[in-house]
């Protein structure tokens, strides 16, 4: 169990340094993370090929096609969240960034509502009703030191309303798909999209040496083992204790931008940061607790 623990640790790291690999890249945002899901996909094949090998049965289950296409759109909105997320970067510092996506869980509670008519309950209701509170310190501290902060903020939510579409869509391929093939077919219709994305915006493919390193660092810590360990693990343990880890992100991320960037963090803003990672992890933990299938990767 320590081992476990241990891994899905690092995968939270691994997650919480795709910030600081972007902010010291030169190429456009979209190149950049063009050549981080063609080098993550390509490192998921042999990854997958080695799962299979085991012969247990979600191993080996079949793509459906609506299994495909339901990949497909995951891998789209996948796209929409690194690219939008990625972008936020040059407005506000890594650590803002981070805690606005992490308002993922916040947004499932309310599209469950409005889709599916699951009414939050009193508990998940407060966690929403502090997040919000958290979030807006946050953003009223942000708009005071910079007018472009507030944009940045917008943009990292708007990734945060992605990344839950992307979740949301992995509930039923990943009941019976492994985590493996699922991420590996996520991870390469996510590099098609971005690619188109960066052919029609005309950012194109040119990126210097220092940039495919950056790359490669995306690939392999945030996204390998960052996003897969983090989907693995939700095979092994509970999806509460996944979900409610998920709050260590924006804390690394923004230990990472002090240590890696000098991004210092005004008192205020750490204020509205633990007062949102409460609420936050209210409705995560609820979220899970209840009768319903785990949100998977």
């Amino acid at each position: 169990m320590t081992a476990r623990y241990a891994l899905l640790a690092l995968g939270i790291a691994g997650l919480s340094m795709a910030g600081i690999f972007y902010s010291f890249a030169h190429a456009p945002v979209v190149t950049m993370v063009a050549y981080r899901m063609l080098f993550a996909a390509a490192l998921m094949v042999p990854v997958a090929l080695v799962a299979r090998s085991t012969g247990a049965p979600q191993t080996t289950a079949r793509f459906t096609r609506a299994d495909l296409w339901v990949t497909a759109g995951a891998g789209l909105l996948f796209a929409l969240d690194l690219v939008v997320w990625a972008s936020s970067l040059k407005f506000t510092t890594v650590a803002s960034a981070a805690l606005f996506v992490s308002t993922h869980p916040i947004f499932v509670a309310l599209l469950a509502w409005l889709l599916f008519r699951e009414r939050p309950t009193p508990l998940i209701a407060a966690g929403i009703a502090i997040g919000i509170v958290g979030i807006s310190i946050v953003a009223w501290q942000d708009v005071r030191l910079s007018g472009r902060a507030l944009i940045g903020d917008g943009l990292a939510l708007l990734a945060a309303f992605a990344e839950t579409g992307y979740l949301l869509c992995g509930r039923s391929v990943r009941q019976r798909i492994d985590a493996p093939r699922y991420a590996l077919g996520v991870y390469a219709s996510c590099a098609a999209f971005v690619c188109a994305i960066a052919l029609g915006s005309g950012a194109g493919f040119s990126i210097s040496r220092h940039d495919v390193l950056l790359a490669i660092g995306l690939a392999v810590v945030a996204t390998v083992l960052g996003h897969t360990l983090v989907s693995q693990s939700l095979g092994y343990m509970p999806a509460a204790v996944v979900a409610v880890s998920f709050l260590a992100q924006p804390l690394m991320a923004a230990v990472f931008s002090v240590i890696f960037l000098a991004q210092m963090i005004p008192l205020t803003t750490a204020l509205g940061g633990i007062i949102a990672l409460a609420g936050i992890g209210v409705v995560a933990y609820a979220n899970e607790r209840r009768p319903a299938e785990p949100l998977e990767m």
